[in-house]
Parts: structure tokens; C-alpha cells; sequence
């Protein structure tokens, strides 16, 4: 124990190196705050980016064998395995109400899960940047919710990034949820892609009087159509594919290829002033690749048939 309760040169230097560490920890913190403000990335992740990028050696990616060897015969050098990611507050929802036109989109919830998969999405963009990519391929989006907070949803995504040659990087790295192979055929046929398209719908389906007796013991003796559940079931989708239409209208493309179409509904009992009825409760999540038409020079090859003898 120090002599009069003073420290030594030693443990000064160490309480000052402590002191320093936790500054800066806090520094990185506020900034890492802000960035994710503004739609960006937390310190660290952009420190390590700039490492990879500055220092590259092994990659890391997602990519299976045969993607591995197909992306490199298409050109492109995997870099390293990105991310993004979101958690999101869903703010209020009302229910839909009889005089309020019945069946509709649940807006805010809708808006909260659209807004989320952007900020993933465009935090995997920054990664890519960061690291020099031209693009990212193979990008899954994983979807969280939890049960410590119900009005929580989580968007992840993640990607392998990838690079064109030894030239200058894109300003803006192409992103792509097709898978190697894909990727490879698109590339041999002179399809450019331009990017991923997305969009989600959640729906609410009130169930009519014609579907509440076709429910009952009384009215569901015969086979029949519950019509308001159809009907809903394709106004979600028809909102939800109309979003991604869009997005790739913006982008001038020629059509969109590797589309997946994630479905799931949900009952909500409702004691009404007729009695008990059963609404569903519909969700749309969409994603796929816009892509250009290949120029007017470029040779589509030929399939050849092959026949297994034997």
C-alpha cells in the first residue's frame, strides 16, 4: 500500500491509460448513437470496414463451394461477408372499425416494417462501400421479433461482398439476393443486375356477415367460398407486389427475377355486438432483383442438351 495513501508513477500511468480507455469507449459510443441517427454505421463496424479494406487477406463469406467457384469464373473476387441490421419501434396501431371501410392495411404497422428492412438494407450497402465491393451477393433478410417486447421487430440482412477487377470500386455497390449459381447464369446471359427490390403488407381481413355464419355449426354444413378472406388475401399481395413494381419502375429495369414470397396470418378474436367472430390478419414480405436487358452485342449462349446413358 502506497506510503500516505499516494500512488506510484506506475498506477498514475495506469488510472490515466483506464481513464482514457473509458473516454474514448464513451466518444464511440455517442458517435456510434448519432451515425445510427442518421441511418449509418457505429463506429467499430466502420473502423474494422476500413481495415479490411486497407489490409485485405482470408475473406469470409456465405457463399457454398460450387457459388464460391462460380462467382470467381464470373469474374468477381469474394472480399468479406457484410451485414445490416435494424431494431425498430412500432408506434400505435388502431384497429380497423365497421364505419372506417372495414378490411384496409394496417398502416403504421406496415410503415414501421418498410422502414426497417431500408435501414438494414442500406447499412449492408455501407458495408460494401466501405470495403471497395462493386457488389453483394446471396442477400438473405431475416426477420426478429421478441417476446419481451411486442412492438419490436428486428431486420437483418447479410451478404457476401464482391469485386470486378482491380479498377476503381462502384460508387454505389450493386446489391443482389441471387444466389451464386443464379448470379453466374445471369452474368454468361448479359442480364446486368440493378439491384434489390422489397416491400412488406400487413393486412387486416374483418370477416363479414356471410363468412361469421359460414363459421357456425349451422351455417358451415355445405362447402363454400369465404369470400372476404380471398378477397383480402389479394388485395395484400396486390399492395405489396404494386410497392415492388415501383421500386423497379425507379430504377428503369427490364423486370425482376428471383422474386420470394413470404406469407403468414394470424387470427384476432373479436367479441362484436352480434357476438364472436374471427378476423385474419395477413403478411407480405417480398424480395427479388431488378435487372436490365443485356446489349444488343452480347451473344446469349445456347443451352445444350445432355442425355445420361446407362
Amino acid at each position: 500500500m502506497p506510503i500516505f495513501g499516494r500512488k506510484s508513477g506506475d498506477e498514475n500511468h495506469r488510472d490515466g491509460e483506464t481513464r482514457h480507455r473509458r473516454d474514448a469507449a464513451e466518444h464511440d459510443q455517442r458517435a456510434s448513437l448519432e451515425a445510427l441517427a442518421a441511418g449509418g454505421l457505429p463506429v467499430q463496424a466502420v473502423r474494422r470496414l476500413e481495415e479490411t479494406r486497407l489490409h485485405p487477406g482470408m475473406f469470409t463469406s456465405d457463399l457454398t463451394v460450387n457459388e464460391f467457384l462460380l462467382v470467381k469464373e464470373a469474374g468477381l473476387e469474394p472480399i468479406t461477408q457484410v451485414m445490416g441490421s435494424s431494431m425498430y419501434h412500432v408506434g400505435f396501431q388502431s384497429g380497423p372499425r365497421w364505419g372506417a371501410g372495414g378490411s384496409q392495411e394496417l398502416q403504421t404497422i406496415t410503415e414501421a416494417m418498410n422502414r426497417a428492412r431500408v435501414l438494414a438494407l442500406g447499412r449492408l450497402e455501407q458495408e460494401a462501400r466501405l470495403v471497395g465491393a462493386d457488389a453483394v451477393v446471396g442477400v438473405h433478410v431475416r426477420r426478429g421479433q421478441y417476446d419481451w417486447g411486442t412492438d419490436h421487430i428486428e431486420f437483418h440482412t447479410v451478404g457476401t461482398a464482391v469485386r470486378a477487377g482491380n479498377g476503381e470500386p462502384a460508387r454505389k455497390p450493386v446489391l443482389t439476393n441471387l444466389s451464386g449459381q443464379d448470379f453466374w447464369k445471369l452474368a454468361r446471359a448479359g442480364f446486368r443486375p440493378l439491384g434489390v427490390v422489397a416491400a412488406s403488407s400487413v393486412y387486416y381481413v374483418m370477416a363479414g356477415w356471410a363468412t361469421q355464419v359460414a363459421n357456425t355449426w349451422y351455417g358451415g354444413q355445405s362447402n363454400q367460398e369465404l369470400r372476404d378472406f380471398t378477397a383480402g388475401l389479394y388485395q395484400a399481395r396486390n399492395l405489396v407486389m404494386g410497392r415492388v413494381r415501383r421500386q423497379a419502375g425507379e430504377m428503369r429495369a427490364a423486370g425482376v427475377v428471383g422474386v420470394v414470397i413470404e406469407k403468414s396470418e394470424r387470427e384476432v378474436e373479436i367479441d362484436g355486438a352480434q357476438g364472436k367472430r374471427t378476423d385474419l390478419v395477413f403478411t407480405f414480405h417480398v424480395i427479388g432483383t431488378a435487372i436490365a436487358e443485356p446489349s444488343g452485342e452480347h451473344e446469349v449462349p445456347i443451352p445444350r442438351s445432355i442425355v445420361t446413358l446407362g
